[in-house]
């Protein structure tokens, strides 16, 4: 049956906005109405020409009116599972039924029995029709005088006078008119049409599956099953082609039957095919059915050759042999018939032995080979075998002698003392072999040799008795020089190990007194060190910066000396040094700073920040001034410390609630004071902080409101409905003459009621005439406010002031929506801005990091809402009262933020 889905989001018959299709659908006003639209935006268009010849220019890229989202295109398919109450044929029996009375499988594709001019039959209150959407235009099915109905039992339609049933009805298969079964009556609609299944002769065949025997070799043959399936009513034949191609889509053979299939019925077809010399480029078979359907599987053709497939071998023990086992096989047919072959076997690259192999096409063999070990074949040999001139299979094979006993041997150091210079160090390590399937079954004495600064200090042959572990101790006498470490390894036959072990200096001393840090990339690192002669001479010393930017990473070193400081001291005298780098990119995120001497080292970590701008809190202060005031002041300076210009959002909180947002832009190392006044609902104390993307800092203000204080007289706000003009007002000093000026002012409020009836309800325009009265009586208070402004802003010839009285008649207030991500990563958000009788904005939006989006101007309303959300729009919402300046909903990794942006 074929469905037309809608779709989801307008499922419940409602546009965007909320309205249902009879609001949408209902009184369109009059034609006069039309007349008074179209002849303002005319009126329109002659007034800004007027206003603007003698000279005002003025622009404004407002928001653009979103007609919401295109109607969905509805995703129409043909499925093979009939509605159960549409008539349908059967592959079993040819009955015709309902859909209720089959599966899937019963039924060929788009089953449906129709009459001759392509209408579908329906059951309708137990009775078979006609399918049409008015009831008045349906058709009874019939035979004869007797109707078409529903009864329960298989088939459950049959033809009746009303009180017997008479026959049931199947489709002919030889011209597809559907009949009785036992009379052959046609049937018909009362009006004679005949019903048939105009599908009755179509055959269509379709490839279930594609079955191939690989791998074959070149010159043998590969058989390849091929399911098919006759999925239409009618019988039929098709020619079937399997096709052979290579890497490059090149055919390299092909093969092809003729199969015929009745209706519904699937069979698995056997191909054969030989392949020949070079087929072994073979990439892919293709099946393909003449005119129907084409499937392409991978295949693997070996080339034809002989090759070693394995090699199994003992385990010897140097004097015993080794045997080693092959697999042979023969890929292909080529050359013809049973072949011998020359199977050679190598060790260590000397030729040992060379078989006869017989084998037929596609045939197997195990060939056994023995070598004659010794010594010096420990601790292992590598073996190859496979036939002459062609490739051969290696394996590295371990044989059990002195060296593989030694190359088992583990020493470790576990322990080390701190000596003075001069004194002896002392390395405690453990000696034993490491697998304990490679242990010799009598005791071996094996060097262990302990190298200090890459020069041979001490050695000891240890003995190892079958799995013993033992304790040996080596020692190196320190000198001048080897302070603050020395580098220490202890070497074995096997495995060894290394340290770098302390050694107290007697001489210069060094001690880190200050740093600069944390610091940009690209700055200069500052290190202040103390140095003091502990010795007992007078002593020159090179004391060095090294860098290590491998700090915090084990398996990382990277050091090198970046400053180098010359320093002469008497016994028991000090000083201090500076030393300087520079750092890089390299260095980002922190590296380990040492000063050393040549007895002393000291170590400091220096955080280094990448090339970024970064906005510091330097200072931050909350006052109140005291008496009945209620608003606290709150100031702050931000600093971007960053070697970049950069722009972040600041955030004011009081008590953990944000009460304020600026956006500030600063290049490198400028500082900038925000300030702003907020209410506060009560004395107490209050902590405020103020947070950018890379620091939060904190304040404790107290506030005490007096209430005596408070002082009624105070004169209020002016009254917004006072259009007298200020005595300071400008007089008019030239411009457009006041008969152009009064035409235009005229254009432009019509154009504006005109635009603004449209933006109110786009769907009612024009509206009708109770609808208009109703509105005007709103709009008189705001279009005499916007009167004066307007008239004095085109005498002064300000552009912007006349956008701004624009937009404040359209709705629009002076503020601006923006969306910024500051997440790591791109988002989707969708974004609301509602009033209480309207949508101004509904966008889905997806923004990439660090994007922003302005998307329009604020509705010029007292309270307005504001929502973002993922998929609940709802999940963040802000409701704003009285508000100046921008609206900012900021994506953050804690949430979505929404706030007032002064």
């Amino acid at each position: 049956m074929v469905r037309s889905e809608p779709n989801a989001t307008a499922s419940d018959g409602r546009s965007n906005d909320g309205r249902t299709d009879e609001d949408v659908t209902g009184s369109r006003g009059s034609t006069g109405l039309r007349f008074v639209a179209l002849l303002g935006a005319i009126f329109c268009l002659v007034a800004v020409t007027v206003v603007a010849a003698p000279g005002l220019a003025a622009g404004s890229d407002g928001p653009a009116l979103d007609p919401g989202p295109d109607a969905p295109v509805p995703n129409v398919a043909t499925t093979s599972i009939p509605a159960d109450n549409h008539v349908v044929v059967r592959y079993e029996d040819d009955h015709v039924v309902t859909g209720s009375d089959v599966t899937a499988g019963d039924v060929p594709p788009n089953p449906n029995v129709a009459t001759e001019r392509g209408e579908n039959l329906v059951v309708d209150d137990g009775e078979v029709v006609t399918e049409h959407e008015h009831e008045r235009d349906r058709e009874r099915i019939v035979v004869g005088n007797n109707s078409v109905r529903v009864a329960t039992g298989d088939p459950d339609l049959v033809v009746t006078d009303g009180e017997i049933l008479n026959d049931t009805l199947v489709v002919n298969e030889s011209n597809g008119v559907v009949e009785t079964l036992e009379g052959g009556s046609n049937v018909t609609t009362e009006s004679g049409d005949v019903v048939e299944f105009s599908a009755y002769d179509e055959s269509e065949f379709a490839i279930t599956g594609v079955y191939p025997d690989d791998p074959v070799g070149e010159g043998e043959n590969l058989t390849v099953d091929v399911g098919l399936e006759n999925v239409k009513y009618g019988n039929g034949s098709r020619d079937v082609y399997l096709e052979i191609f290579d890497e490059d889509n090149d055919r390299l053979g092909e093969v092809n039957e003729s199969v015929e299939l009745a209706r519904g019925e699937s069979t698995t077809e056997s191909f054969e095919y030989d392949t020949e010399r070079y087929d072994h480029e073979a990439e892919e078979l293709a099946v393909r059915v003449a005119g129907d359907d084409t499937e392409r599987v991978p295949v693997t053709i070996q080339e034809a050759r002989t090759v070693v497939t394995n090699l199994s071998y003992n385990q010897p023990v140097a004097g015993d042999e080794l045997e080693v086992t092959a697999e042979i096989d023969r890929r292909g047919n080529y050359p013809r018939d049973e072949q011998e072959y020359l199977v050679g076997f190598w060790v260590d690259d000397s030729h040992v032995e060379t078989k006869r192999v017989p084998l037929s096409p596609g045939g197997e063999a195990t060939e056994t080979f023995t070598y004659e070990t010794d010594e010096t074949d420990s601790p292992r040999v590598d073996v190859e075998v496979g036939v002459l001139e062609g490739e051969r299979y290696a394996e590295t094979i371990d044989v059990l002698g002195e060296a593989t006993y030694a190359q088992n041997v583990n020493a470790t150091i576990v322990d080390r003392n701190l000596p003075d210079e001069g004194g002896n160090l002392t390395l405690d390590a453990i000696v034993h072999y490491e697998d304990p399937d490679l242990v010799p079954s009598d005791p071996m004495d094996h060097p262990i040799e302990l190298y200090v600064d890459g020069e041979l200090a001490d050695r000891t042959d240890v003995r190892l008795d079958g799995d013993e572990v033992v304790e040996e101790e080596f020692v190196y006498q320190t000198e001048r020089g080897d302070a603050p470490r020395v580098d220490a390894e202890l070497r074995s036959p096997g495995d060894g190990d290394t340290a770098r072990p302390r050694v107290n200096g007697s001489g210069f001393g060094v001690a880190i007194q200050d740093v600069t840090t944390p610091v940009n990339q690209s700055d200069v690192v500052v290190v202040t060190a103390a140095i003091e002669n502990a010795g007992d001479v007078s002593d020159d010393q090179d004391v060095r910066m090294r860098i290590d930017r491998g700090v915090g990473d084990p398996d990382r070193v990277d050091r090198r000396v970046e400053d180098t400081q010359t320093v002469s001291l008497n016994v028991s005298e000090g000083t201090t040094e500076r030393f300087s780098y520079r750092t890089g990119d390299a260095d980002v995120p922190e590296v380990e700073v040492a000063i050393i001497s040549e007895n002393d080292e000291d170590t400091t970590n220096v955080t280094v920040r990448d090339r970024k701008s970064r906005f510091d809190v330097q200072e931050l202060a909350a006052e109140h001034a005291g008496g009945s005031d209620d608003e606290l002041t709150l100031e702050t300076t931000i600093n971007n410390t960053g070697i970049e210009p950069g722009e972040q959002y600041v955030e004011f909180l009081l008590d953990g609630d944000v009460v304020h947002i600026d956006r500030l832009s600063l290049d490198p190392w400028e500082e900038r004071t925000l300030s702003t006044d907020v209410a506060v609902p009560q004395g107490g104390t209050y902590e405020f902080a103020v947070s950018t993307a890379n620091e939060t800092a904190t304040e404790t203000a107290s506030v005490t409101i007096d209430p005596a204080a408070d002082d009624p007289s105070t004169d209020g706000p002016p009254d917004p409905d006072d259009d007298t003009p200020s005595e300071t007002e400008p007089e008019d000093e030239g411009g457009a003459p006041w008969y152009l000026v009064v035409l235009g002012i005229l254009g432009v409020l019509v154009s504006i009621v005109a635009l603004v009836a449209y933006r109110a309800d786009p769907e009612e325009f024009p509206p009708d005439a109770e609808t208009v009265q109703a509105w005007g009586r709103r709009r008189v208070r705001s279009f005499r406010q916007s009167g004066a402004m307007l008239v004095a802003a085109v005498r002064s010839g300000d552009p912007a002031a006349v956008v701004a009285v624009f937009k404040r008649l359209l709705g629009l207030g002076a503020g601006t929506l923006v969306v910024q991500n500051e997440l790591p990563r791109a988002a989707t958000v969708r974004v609301r801005c509602q009033t209480a009788d309207d949508t101004v904005v509904l966008e889905d939006l997806e923004l990439g990091p660090d994007e922003q989006r302005d998307l329009g101007s604020l509705p010029d309303t007292s309270q307005f809402k504001v929502g973002a959300g993922v998929e609940d729009i709802t999940a963040h919402e802000e409701v704003f009262q009285g508000i100046s300046g921008d609206i900012g909903v900021v994506l953050r990794t804690d949430g979505i933020l929404i706030a007032n942006v002064k």
